[in-house]
């Protein structure tokens, strides 16, 4: 577009659209803060090239040591190494000339990136047992979905229809809550928007534990929630 020809209205919408991006870089950066006990090994892959390391073997009554185990390393450590594999041939000599094979090097180094990051989301979001929700969480889950129990529902339905993964997300351009459904790493991401809750509803995610009963992995999830870990990851967005 010919700068001379810009409206106002081009030169708000790229305002916010920077604005958000930068909220989004701020929240990710609030979070890592906020889990300042973490060791220096819980830095995410996406920056350290290395698995972050789970906080638990098993969540007792939920999901078993061979299917977090198999998650966490094949999985989660098999998108972290697909991405590096990708970006070492992306980013190093004269990297990938020919269109096609860029194009679709650009297309997996999106998903696997989104993978790393979504799982490990998902790992960290996960506790033993679940407290209630802090208060703050619990009034905006009302405001937004008219009751926690509601917000449990339409998430659950939510999950029950996703390929890939459902996640509570806040949008920086608006605040508000929304809930995203997923059939792949990346396909149905809203844009800028922080994940807040994250459901891996890929069927690696507990075909060693629930086989293919999808609904009982979902409706034992809610059980172990890390609210305080939800709580986190709300307040970062302030």
């Amino acid at each position: 577009m010919d700068a001379n020809r810009w409206t106002r209205r081009d030169l708000l919408g790229n305002a916010t659209f920077a604005g958000a991006a930068a909220a989004a870089a701020t929240w990710l950066g609030a979070v890592r803060e906020a889990r300042a006990e973490d060791p220096p090994s819980a830095a995410s892959a996406l920056s350290s090239g290395a698995l972050v390391a789970l906080a638990y073997e098993a969540l007792p009554g939920f999901l078993s040591k061979e299917q977090v185990g198999l998650h966490h390393a094949k999985h989660y450590g098999g998108a972290v190494k697909a991405l590096a594999d990708i970006e070492g041939r992306l980013y190093t000599g004269d990297g990938v000339t020919d269109k096609a094979a860029r194009r679709e090097l650009g297309r997996a180094q999106s998903e696997k990136a989104n993978s790393v990051l979504l799982h490990e989301l998902y790992f960290r979001g996960m506790a033993a047992s679940s407290e209630p929700p802090a208060e703050d969480v619990r009034t905006a889950l009302a405001k937004r979905f008219g009751s926690l129990d509601r917000w449990r529902a339409d998430l659950e339905a939510c999950a029950l229809v996703a390929n890939g993964w459902a996640m509570l997300a806040v949008h920086p351009v608006n605040g508000r809550l929304y809930h995203v459904v997923s059939d792949a790493h990346d396909v149905g991401p809203l844009w800028l928007a922080r994940p807040i809750v994250i459901l891996d509803m890929y069927e690696h995610a507990y075909y060693v534990d629930y086989k293919n009963d999808k609904g009982a992995y979902v409706k034992a999830w809610f059980d172990h929630v890390d609210w305080q870990e939800v709580d986190r990851r709300w307040r970062a967005t302030k």
